[in-house]
C-alpha cells in the first residue's frame, strides 16, 4: 500500500487499514486500541524515561509521526503518560461518524452511522509548514520550537543564562535530521539510534529485552544518521550539537545517565 501511494500517505495507509478490520475482520474500537497499547518497547528505553523524570529539573516532549489516539493508548497502558511534562506533538487520531445504509448490519455503529478512524495532520495546527524536505502532515524542526517556544520553567534556563533550556534530543529516522540539524546548537546532545531495526516487530508486544548481538538484526537501518551525512555532503550541514550513537536500550540509558551526572 506504502509502495503503491508513497510514503507521503503513509497516514491515509494507517486509516484504510484500521477502517478495513473494522469492516472485514469484525475488530471494534477497543480492539485497535488494545492492539495500540501493546505496542513492543525496549525496557532500557523505559527506564531511561523514568530516569529523566525523577530529576526535578528535566522535562520530557515526544515529537512522534504517530497519532495521539495510538500514543496515548500506549503510554496509558504503560504508566507513562504523567512522565511527558511538555506535551506530545504528533498527528491526531479521530474517530467520526459516517453514514452508512439502512440494511448495512454493522457491530461498530455510532447511532445508525459507523465509525471511521481518520490522522488529522500536526502541522495543520500552525496552517502547515513550507519545509520540502519533511512530510507534509509533520516538521520536527517547526513542532520542536513550538515546544521549546512555550517551555518557560524547565531544565537549565538560569545555567545557559537564560533563553531556551538545553536539548537533549533522542531520534531514529530520517525526520529526525532536521531538527538536529537546524535547532541543535552547542549545547544541545542529540543521542542518534544506529544499526537495523528487528525484522519482525509485528511478532511482538510490550516491553521486550535488549537483543543479545544487535550486529545480526536483519531489518532496514535507522535512518537519521544517513541522513545527516548525506546532508553534510551535500549542503555541507554539519551537526552544531554533540553526536552520540546508541542502537539497545541499555546504552541509551547509559548516555542519558551519564549527561544527568555530568550537571553535578
Amino acid at each position: 500500500m506504502i509502495r503503491e501511494r508513497g510514503h507521503a500517505a503513509w497516514h491515509e495507509c494507517v486509516s484504510d487499514l484500521v477502517n478495513h478490520c473494522l469492516d472485514e475482520n469484525g475488530l471494534s474500537i477497543d480492539d485497535v486500541r488494545a492492539a495500540a497499547a501493546k505496542m513492543p518497547y525496549l525496557i532500557g528505553v523505559r527506564r531511561a524515561i523514568e530516569d529523566v523524570d525523577e530529576d526535578a529539573s528535566c522535562g520530557q516532549a515526544i515529537i512522534s509521526d504517530g497519532n495521539d489516539y495510538f500514543i496515548g493508548a500506549f503510554l496509558g497502558e504503560n504508566g507513562m503518560d504523567r512522565r511527558f511534562t511538555h506535551g506530545v506533538e504528533t498527528n491526531a487520531g479521530r474517530w467520526e461518524c459516517r453514514v452508512v445504509a439502512d440494511d448495512d448490519d454493522d457491530t461498530t455503529t455510532c447511532g445508525g452511522r459507523r465509525f471511521r478512524f481518520r490522522v488529522v495532520h500536526q502541522s495543520s495546527k500552525y496552517g502547515g509548514h513550507d519545509n520540502e524536505r519533511c512530510p507534509p502532515n509533520l516538521c520536527k524542526t517547526q513542532a520542536l520550537l513550538d515546544i521549546l517556544g512555550r517551555t518557560t520553567a524547565v531544565t537549565e534556563t538560569t545555567a545557559n543564562g537564560g533563553g531556551r533550556p538545553r536539548v537533549v534530543y533522542v531520534g531514529d529516522g530520517s525526520n529526525d535530521a532536521c531538527p538536529a540539524l537546524h535547532v541543535l546548537d552547542e549545547r544541545d546532545v542529540l543521542l542518534a539510534r544506529a544499526g537495523r531495526r528487528i525484522s519482525d516487530p509485528n511478532s511482538k508486544s510490550g516491553e521486550q529485552p535488549d537483543e543479545e548481538d544487535v550486529n545480526v538484526l536483519t531489518g532496514d537501518e535507522f535512518s537519521i544518521l544517513s541522513t545527516i551525512e548525506g546532508r553534510m555532503k551535500r549542503e555541507a550541514l554539519v551537526p552544531r550539537c554533540r553526536v552520540l550513537a546508541w542502537n539497545s536500550g541499555m546504552q541509551l540509558r547509559s548516555l542519558v545517565r551519564d549527561i544527568l551526572d555530568e550537571r553535578g
